[in-house]
């Protein structure tokens, strides 16, 4: 599906740290003392990197507090990243200011988790799809056209005419979902990052938003980031998942490759916890014990060894890189080295 050699998104080394400020939150306990911490940073992110090809729908999974969807406001530009390059169509965005996003705002677009606190309240349905477009289209005819791709683009979501002139309060949760849809599509992006674009929906139409996701992926050759920790949602729809734990992408793989034959610790126990009508896998769950860490003050080595069930000395020692594994998957975990230690 993909027109080019050239990735739609490239994320590369990206880091997003959170300074915080003086007081009660410069103490963070750790066995029952509190100890101080001198100039305290919440490291959300740190040295993501991965790439999504025209076409392609790629899912961020994990716990929350993970970091998925603050990488999903990163390369949005919502946050400006502390390090690493945000490329879309090979264009690196992570310094820009305002004005230089204008432009690239036409290529890449954000569904948000809420549909209703992500639309104007005081605006009309025709009003709010029409924002991003007339904000993007200078020319007089471009603008006289609007009414009409307006009413084109409601037709897409599944809208009609009639609901143009209607308040946000005056429709469902789906419906203001399939909202936010058409005024992402209004500018043509190539790339949409969608921030849990279903979770606050029942499930009935959870199905029908994803469906139409899809559709409208296939007809307009949409990239998609999508940010969810429903794991039945993401095999639905995700071409590609990566997989997030404290900040740091820990298995990166195709979806079936990676429902299939997870190799990470936490992938496996993402899996094992995951609710099933069907019969659960002949493998032993994993059970992680213990709390995620702070992210004011990561564990030494991989962020996983405080709950992971195989850890030993090494992991407490270096931060495992994620390695290439075969069938385009790529793992962060020293079991890759020393396979004999995994009994599960």
């Amino acid at each position: 599906m993909n027109t080019s050699n050239t990735p739609m998104l490239e994320v590369r080394d990206l880091k997003m740290h959170f300074p915080i400020g003086g007081g009660f939150f410069n103490r963070l306990k750790l066995g029952g003392k509190g100890v101080r911490l001198e100039n305290p940073v919440v490291q959300a992110v740190n040295g993501v990197s991965f790439k999504i090809g025209r076409g392609e729908i790629m899912a961020l999974v994990g716990e929350s507090g993970c970091g998925k969807s603050t990488v999903a406001k990163t390369i949005a530009r919502i946050h400006k990243p502390t390090s690493g390059e945000v490329r879309i169509e090979g264009e690196d965005i992570a310094g820009y200011g305002f004005a230089e996003m204008l432009p690239v705002r036409a290529k890449m677009q954000m569904i948000f988790q809420d549909p209703y606190a992500s639309l104007n309240p005081r605006q009309r349905v025709r009003d709010i799809v029409a924002e991003p477009l007339l904000e993007q289209t200078k020319t007089a005819q471009g603008r006289k056209d609007v009414p009409a791709r307006i009413e084109a683009l409601l037709a897409k979501v599944g809208l009609n005419s009639e609901h143009a002139g209607r308040y946000p309060h005056q429709f469902s949760g789906g419906q203001r979902q399939r909202i936010g849809i058409a005024r992402a599509l209004s500018v043509t992006p190539g790339l949409i990052v969608a921030d849990e674009p279903v979770s606050a929906l029942d499930v009935s139409i959870q199905a029908q938003i994803l469906n139409l996701m899809k559709d409208l992926r296939d007809e307009f050759g949409l990239a998609y980031l999508f940010i969810s920790h429903d794991l039945s949602v993401v095999h639905h729809i995700a071409d590609r998942v990566g997989v997030m734990y404290l900040g740091s992408m820990v298995e990166n793989a195709p979806r079936d490759v990676l429902f299939a034959k997870p190799r990470h610790p936490y992938t496996r126990a993402l899996l094992s916890a995951a609710p099933s009508i069907k019969e659960k896998r002949d493998k032993e769950e994993i059970v992680l014990s213990g709390e995620v860490p702070s992210a004011l003050n990561l564990p030494s080595g991989c962020c996983f060894r405080t709950r992971c069930p195989f850890a030993w000395d090494r992991c407490a020692r270096e931060r495992p890189a994620l390695q290439d594994v075969g069938d385009d998957q790529t793992v962060a975990c020293h079991l890759i080295d020393e396979p004999e230690r995994d009994t599960a």
